[in-house]
C-alpha cells in the first residue's frame, strides 16, 4: 500500500506547500457560502415565526416545538449524514446536502400546520448538519498549510454572516408576501448552489489518495493541472506503510488511537457551544430584566455578533503565528470572564462593549474549534470526528439556554446565572489542556 498511496501522498504535500491557486480559493469561497446559507437556512423559522404564530393561532409551546425540529434535524444530519462524507468523498455528501435542505425549504413554504412544519424542519436540519461537517472538511482540505487556519475561520464566520445578511434581505418581503417567502427564497437560493457545486467544486484531495485506484489517481492528477501544480516539481518521500483504516468508522474514533482526543474535543465543543447558545439567547431577555428596551437589546445582540466576526478572523489569522491551542485556550477563559463582567456591568455602554469583547472570545473559541477538529483527525476519519463533536454539541445548545432558564426561575441572580454558565467555556479549556502534547502536535499537522 505504501507504494501506491505515494503519488498521492505527494499531491497533498503539493497543496500545503504551494501558494494557493484560484481555483483552492474558490473551493474556500463556496465552502464560506455554503455556510452562510446554512446560517440562513438555520434562522428562517425564527424569521416566519411571528407570522406563523399570528397565521395559524398557536402559543409558544408549539411555536417551540417547531424551533427545536430543526435542532433535532441538524443532529441526526451530523451523527448519521457525516460518516458517508469520509466513506464516499466530501462533493458528494455536499451535493446531497444541499438536495436535502432545498427540499426542505420549498416544502416548509407548503406546511399548513405544526407537524407538517415540523417534518420539514426535520428534513432541511438533516441537510444542514451533514452540510456543516462536510464543508469543515473541504475549507481545510483545499488550503495550504499557511492559510488552513484562517480557511476554517473564515468558513466558521459564513454561519453568522448568512443569518445577517439573510435577515434584512427578507424583512421586507415577509411582511408583502407572507412568511411562506422565507422558505422560498432560501430553497431557491439553496437550488442554486447545486451546479456551483457541481461545476466549481472538485473532489479533496484527501479523500482521493487513500483511495488505491487508477480512477482516484487521475482525478488527482487533473485536480493538480487545474491547480497548476505540477506534480513534478515536488521530489516524493518515502511512505509509511498504512495500516487499513475503515472510512467515516464511530468504531475507529472510540477505539484505542483516537478515543482520548475524540472523547476530549467533543465534550470541549459541547461545553463551549453550551455557554454560546445560553448568552445568544438569553442575552435579549436579561438585558429586558435589567430595565433596558428592545432595540437596546437588539443593538447589543448585533454588537455581540460583529465582535464574533471580528475575533474568529483575528484568531484563524494569528493561529499560524501564535499556536492554534494556545489562543484557543485563551479565547476560552476570554469567554468565561467577559460572561462575568457582562453580569457585574453597570450601564449601557459598558454591557454593549462587554457583549463585543465577549462575542470575540465565545465565537473566536469556536472557530479555533472547528480548525482543531480539522486538523485532529486522519483524512478517512476528519468529517465523522467533526461531525459527532457537532452532533453532541446539538446538545449543548439546548442544554444551555435551559440551565440558564431554572438558574434564573430558581431565583438565582443574574450575574450568578451567567458566570455559572460560563464556566462552561473554562472546563472545555480545561479538556484541552489535558490532552497535553499531545495536541499541541496534533495542532501542527
Amino acid at each position: 500500500m505504501a507504494a501506491s498511496l505515494a503519488p498521492a501522498g505527494v499531491a497533498v504535500r503539493v497543496l500545503a506547500q504551494r501558494p494557493m491557486h484560484w481555483r483552492q480559493i474558490l473551493a474556500v469561497v463556496l465552502s464560506v457560502a455554503l455556510n452562510a446559507l446554512d446560517g440562513f437556512d438555520v434562522l428562517a423559522v425564527t424569521f416566519a415565526a411571528p407570522g406563523i404564530s399570528k397565521a395559524w393561532g398557536i402559543g409558544p409551546a408549539q411555536l417551540g416545538a417547531a424551533l427545536s425540529a430543526g435542532l433535532v434535524g441538524m443532529t441526526l444530519g451530523s451523527l448519521l449524514l457525516a460518516p458517508f462524507g469520509d466513506r464516499f468523498g466530501r462533493r458528494p455528501l455536499v451535493l446531497v446536502c444541499l438536495v436535502l435542505m432545498a427540499a426542505g425549504m420549498a416544502l416548509t413554504a407548503t406546511a399548513t400546520g405544526i407537524v407538517s412544519l415540523c417534518v420539514w424542519r426535520v428534513l432541511t436540519g438533516l441537510g444542514i448538519g451533514g452540510m456543516v461537517a462536510a464543508i469543515n472538511a473541504v475549507a481545510s482540505e483545499f488550503a495550504n498549510e499557511r492559510r488552513r487556519d484562517f480557511c476554517v475561520a473564515v468558513m466558521t464566520i459564513g454561519y453568522p454572516i448568512g443569518g445577517l445578511v439573510g435577515g434584512f434581505a427578507v424583512a421586507e418581503v415577509i411582511v408583502t408576501h407572507g412568511w411562506q417567502s422565507v422558505f422560498v427564497i432560501g430553497g431557491v437560493a439553496t437550488a442554486a448552489f447545486i451546479p456551483l457545486i457541481w461545476f466549481g467544486l472538485p473532489e479533496s484531495l484527501d479523500y482521493l489518495a487513500r483511495q488505491d485506484t487508477p480512477e482516484a489517481r487521475a482525478k488527482i492528477a487533473a485536480t493538480l493541472a487545474s491547480f497548476n501544480h505540477p506534480l513534478a516539481e515536488v521530489a516524493p518521500e518515502p511512505v509509511a506503510t498504512l495500516a487499513p483504516v475503515s472510512s467515516g468508522s464511530y468504531a475507529v474514533l472510540l477505539g484505542p488511537l483516537y478515543r482520548r482526543t475524540t472523547i476530549l474535543l467533543v465534550v470541549a465543543y459541547f461545553l463551549h457551544i453550551m455557554t454560546f447558545y445560553f448568552f445568544s439567547g438569553w442575552l435579549p431577555k436579561l438585558m429586558s430584566d435589567l430595565g433596558y428596551a428592545t432595540p437596546d437589546a437588539i443593538r447589543t445582540s448585533a454588537l455581540m455578533s460583529l465582535g464574533g466576526i471580528l475575533g474568529g478572523s483575528a484568531l484563524g489569522w494569528a493561529a499560524p503565528r501564535f499556536g492554534l491551542v494556545r489562543l484557543l485556550i485563551v479565547a476560552m477563559l476570554g469567554t468565561s470572564a467577559t460572561f462575568v463582567l457582562f453580569g457585574f456591568a453597570v450601564g449601557l455602554p459598558a454591557l454593549q462593549v462587554t457583549a463585543f469583547l465577549a462575542g470575540i472570545c465565545v465565537f473566536g473559541g469556536i472557530v479555533g474549534l472547528y480548525a482543531l477538529l480539522a486538523r485532529s483527525f486522519p483524512p478517512e476519519l476528519r468529517v465523522t470526528g467533526t461531525g459527532l463533536a457537532i452532533g453532541v454539541g446539538r446538545g449543548g445548545a439546548v442544554l444551555g439556554p435551559l440551565i440558564g432558564g431554572f438558574l434564573i426561575a430558581g431565583g438565582t441572580s443574574i450575574p450568578l446565572a451567567i458566570a455559572i454558565v460560563g464556566a462552561g467555556a473554562t472546563l472545555a479549556a480545561i479538556m484541552l489542556m489535558a490532552m497535553g502534547h499531545s495536541l499541541s502536535a496534533t495542532s501542527q499537522r
